[in-house]
């Protein structure tokens, strides 16, 4: 069964939050190590009940993400070196 046949079409939805809530929204999906838009799509799911659908279906590149924080990390410890 294809996830066609087993969700639905899919639909896009798009909404404005106000400068607090933009703040609080990239603190609490810090937390959760989750981009902001990833954590109000969990958040909307869990309070509609909806659990059995997946969150996201994009691929992702987690060797960038890797190498970006390693080079962030690098930084930081030559920073720490120099001081």
């Amino acid at each position: 069964m294809s996830l066609m046949e087993k969700h639905g079409k899919r639909r896009q939805i798009t909404f404005r939050i106000g400068p607090l809530a933009e703040d609080r929204l990239k603190q609490v999906a810090a937390l959760f190590n989750m981009k902001p838009a990833e954590y109000a799509k969990a958040v909307l799911y869990k309070d509609l009940n909806v659990f059995s659908e997946p969150l996201d279906q994009r691929r992702r590149s987690w060797r960038k993400r890797q190498q970006a924080e390693t080079e962030e990390n690098g930084e930081l410890f030559a920073s720490q070196i120099d001081a």
